[in-house]
């Protein structure tokens, strides 16, 4: 694991194309495995450049971490066992070589230095490949690393003074299985490492043209053909010694994992003993400008793949879906992304599927990481989608929120909620590459960022009691600033460096305590902290994850008061950082004392029958409560309250609930069971026939429902104001159109297919005709003429001196409404131009106009751009109104597949009305959705 600060970073994990599996061939008895060895040497000089701007904090958590997981990483050497008898078979499987750091580097800086005038010939880079490749130096090099352990204690404790080149050497264990160009770029590392920069220069010119060439993503094996004999001999004699010592290396499922076992058995096989371990690999980085292209960090993990598929929050896609775009786009790497949407209520298991089969219908690789880009639940469910996928697909997490940042984003447990109980789905994966960028909290809601705090404070409280003393002085000016993004901050190198101090020591505390336990083996976890009576109320209160962490951190300080653990001082510092940070000490759900044990009970039972509640003992140390009775707690819970109630806010914190901060309500999609559902909507009422039609095999009740949502549209329109004479004739003739627009796109008079169906319809026309009256306005911007149904619904109703000005891209199109419009009387109030709608709005723009009302209906993929340029020119007035068509677009998002362009479109436009504070919402499901949006400022 690395941990690195500065930009550009060095380069990320190589990767490997797909290789085909060998069954591991057992082999005879052998002695003990050299792997268990320590290095008998010193270890390596760090030549990083990038390592030296590390801090010490952060080298100190990767050295610990270099090699996470059980068996051959662990620090712990496999017990000696009593000698089998004759009759028994002992079974080893791999046997690797001891590791000598100074033979090491001597091996690597004899490679490098020889290679380096090879890669700086005038000849194609395919060419220089092949001759690298033969030259000795290198082919001893190539072969000695693959038969090293380099997951293991020993590799990690000899090279923990140069963290890059432990990554590197990580990674060229496998040359014989990963694309060309990521040997390219490993080789590169190794020169900036035992040589400098300057020796680096030409093998990254090397391996960026390399990368140029068509068959850069072909594994390093398929060019054994080419090589001369000597060499190919060389390493074909290794990959057939290697699959017998170590298969790892030479037919990989994945470059991250490597596996052990000690196999006995009686002569006869009546009884076999065996113990199994897995070994993990992962890599963390502390970046800034990840998305410069300049920033190699994903491009060197995704180019040598030729294509990056990813999953991504869809608030994130909306606002830095562009650049992400242009990041791959400038690498010249292919880029298949789905958009999910990364709020609480979201974290199902119905999403989680939802993933898996878009995984699937895009042929997600078993051996090439998917990209997560988002915040703590797309980190959660994204991670248990590709733990689940293949049963172990690797992933690289690119945190954009501060939960996510230093918890759930490097957390090897990921998971979904369910029954009303958090994270009850799950399993134990963590990413092969964690990228946290403090850049991405510039745009979050202060609320999000506010509730992810709990994370640094309990990892302050329970582990790091320097980190504690950071969060009192500059706990309130990081939520404040958020975390040094914007204002002054921004300019103040001082509070830049506290921030990446404080982030840097919350991603150690974290690591140090998750990884030793990765698959929480024993429940003493000091990260748990927060954690023990929330996820019994989390849900059901509404609240941000944060904020129930913060109560029951609080909860938890003032048990440890009690058990004699902390003094009071320190319980009061405890709550006062919590409070001082606005988190939440103490919320209402808690006087449901009996719902709290019920927590107590079910956490109990997930710990293997004990409590073993995280408290701190003393301050920045941690200890351990398994016994608190039920009387106890009820006790404590109310002696709890009164003390928060001296807090500021009475112990509340500030926008503590999902709806307080723009997000749904996490019971909102709680689905009551039919014979407890109250049946208020139409929508109700047809869930409740289709309940008992689906319980009961009611065909009649099917028949029922159809009906009824059938008649839903016709209700609507029965019952609201009906329309003119004209805008009925523009329905019906718009009716009729169907065969005119087919004719109009193969002529090529329109530049897609137009429908019949796009016209808005009497309720929106009628909507929008009650939203000019009652605002009073008289100024509309209509953007979206079709046959100009909308358009002279909003003139109708707008004053005589009111004006309409109306967007159509096809000419056919607004030609047909002009002509709508000729018998209205108030054809005059409306204005038609043709053109592009960014350019048509860059040239009212230009004109200083501004509008009260503007609505907006035209191509899907097309509306936050358009959005945000309406928003940004001051096109839409402060204190004016913008509604927005088809934000519901088919029900696409409601039916959990795959979106299609114009879906994904309306939802990153949803995701950035949420993410803008500008604005206040309202989603109304009209149709297939009308969103209507006030300005406020």
């Amino acid at each position: 694991m690395v941990c690195t600060s500065g930009s550009p970073l060095a380069s990320g994990p190589a990767f490997l194309q797909p290789a085909q599996l060998t069954r591991l061939a057992p082999t005879a008895v052998r002695p003990s495995q050299q792997t268990r060895a320590r290095a008998t040497n010193g270890s390596a000089t760090s030549g990083s450049s990038t390592g030296r701007r590390a801090t010490a904090t952060v080298q100190t958590v990767a050295a610990a971490v270099a090699a996470v997981g059980a068996g051959a990483g662990s620090k712990r050497k496999r017990a000696k066992q009593p000698k089998p008898s004759s009759n028994n078979v002992e079974i080893n499987y791999y046997e690797l070589d001891p590791v000598n750091a100074d033979e090491i580097m001597a091996t690597v800086e004899e490679a490098i230095s020889r290679a380096s005038d090879i890669v700086r010939e005038d000849t194609p880079p395919a060419d220089r490949m092949l001759k690298v490749l033969s030259e000795p130096s290198m082919v001893s090099m190539l072969t000695k690393v693959s038969r090293l352990p380099v997951f293991s204690y020993e590799m990690g404790s000899s090279f923990k003074d140069n963290l890059d080149l432990l990554l590197a050497l990580k990674q060229v264990k496998y040359f014989w299985s990963v694309p060309q160009s990521q040997l390219a770029i490993l080789l590169e590392q190794l020169a900036l490492q035992v040589a400098g920069e300057s020796a680096m220069g030409p093998f990254k010119e090397f391996a960026q043209a390399l990368a140029q060439t068509q068959g850069h993503t072909d594994m390093v094996k398929h060019l054994k053909k080419k090589l001369p004999e000597e060499a190919r001999d060389a390493y074909l004699q290794n990959a057939i010694y290697l699959e017998t010592a170590d298969a790892h290396a030479v037919y990989p499922t994945s470059i991250y994992r490597q596996c052990d076992a000690l196999t006995l058995a009686t002569e006869d096989a009546s009884t076999i003993e065996a113990v199994m371990s897995t070994t993990i690999t992962t890599t963390i980085k502390i970046a800034r400008k990840v998305l410069d292209v300049n920033n190699r960090l994903l491009a060197d993990v995704y180019k040598p793949l030729g294509r990056c598929i990813a999953v991504i929050d869809d608030k994130v896609e909306a606002l830095y879906g562009k650049e992400l775009d242009a990041y791959f786009a400038h690498h010249g790497i292919d880029y298949t992304k789905s958009i999910v949407s990364g709020n609480e209520v979201d974290k199902d298991i119905r999403n989680v599927e939802g993933i898996l089969v878009t995984l699937k219908k895009i042929g997600q690789g078993r051996h090439e990481p998917l990209l997560v880009v988002g915040g703590g639940v797309v980190a959660d469910i994204a991670g248990f989608a590709a733990a689940l996928y293949s049963r172990n697909t690797p992933y690289v997490m690119l945190c954009t929120s501060i939960v996510a940042g230093i918890d759930a984003g490097p957390s090897p447990r990921v998971c979904c909620n369910g029954f009303d109980y958090k994270n009850l789905y799950g399993a134990y994966h963590p990413p092969v590459l964690t990228i946290t960028d403090r850049s991405f909290w510039k745009t979050l809601h202060p609320g999000w960022l506010r509730h992810g705090v709990a994370e640094i404070i309990k990892m302050a409280v329970m582990k790091d009691l320097s980190l504690f003393k950071l969060m009192e002085e500059w706990g309130a000016k990081c939520v404040e600033t958020k975390f040094g993004t914007e204002g002054e901050s921004v300019d103040d190198p001082a509070f830049q460096d506290v921030c990446d101090l404080i982030v840097g020591k919350a991603m150690e505390g974290y690591v140090r305590s998750e990884y030793g336990n990765l698959w929480e083996t024993h429940q003493c976890r000091p990260h748990a902290y927060g954690h023990t009576w929330s996820p019994g109320y989390e849900l059901p209160s509404g609240m941000l994850h944060g904020h129930a962490v913060g109560t029951c951190m609080g909860f938890g300080a003032f048990l440890a008061l009690k058990a004699d653990f902390i003094t009071e001082t320190e319980m009061h510092r405890t709550l006062k950082v919590i409070s001082d940070c606005e988190l939440c000490l103490w919320h209402p759900v808690m006087e449901d004392g009996a719902a709290v044990w019920r927590s107590q009970v079910a956490m109990i039972e997930k710990r293997g029958g004990n409590l073993c509640a995280p408290l701190p003992r003393p301050l920045g140390s941690s200890g351990y409560l398994n016994d608190l009775s039920e009387d106890e707690l009820l006790r404590d819970l109310q002696a709890y309250k009164e003390l928060c109630l001296s807090y500021p806010r009475g112990g509340r914190g500030v926008e503590e609930h999902c709806v307080d901060v723009g997000l749904e309500d996490p019971q909102a999609k709680k689905m009551a069971p039919v014979h407890d559902r109250f049946v208020v909507t139409p929508t109700d009422l047809v869930v409740t026939k289709l309940n008992k039609a689906q319980n009961e095999n009611d065909r009649d009740a099917i028949s029922q429902a159809v009906k009824m949502l059938d008649g839903v549209d016709g209700m609507v329109a029965k019952y609201s104001s009906q329309p003119s004479d004209a805008l009925r004739n523009i329905s019906m003739q718009t009716a009729k159109t169907n065969p005119l627009w087919a004719e109009a796109e193969q002529k090529g008079d329109t530049t897609r297919l137009m429908e019949a169906e796009m016209i808005s319809g009497q309720a929106e026309g009628q909507l929008l005709a009650l939203l000019v009256r009652f605002g009073q306005v008289k100024n509309i911007l209509d953007i979206g003429t079709f046959t100009g149904y909308s358009s002279l619904a909003m003139a109708e109703a707008l004053p005589e001196d009111g004006h309409l000005v109306t967007l159509e891209r096809e000419a056919v199109a607004a030609e047909m409404a002009s002509q709508n419009w000729e018998a209205s009387p108030h054809k005059s109030k409306i204005e038609s131009r043709v053109g592009e709608a960014h350019e048509l709005l860059a040239a009212l723009a230009s004109e200083g106009a501004s509008f009260d009302l503007v609505f907006l209906d035209v191509d899907k993929p097309g509306y936050l751009a358009l959005y945000q340029t309406i928003m940004d020119t001051g096109l839409l007035r402060v204190g004016g109104l913008i509604a927005v068509d088809n934000t519901m677009y088919k029900g696409e998002e409601l039916s959990g597949e795959q979106l299609s362009v114009n879906g994904e479109g309306a939802r990153a436009l949803n995701a950035g009305l949420l993410a803008d504070d500008r604005v206040h919402q309202v989603m109304l499901p009209l149709r297939d959705g009308l969103t209507l949006a006030h300005r406020l400022h």
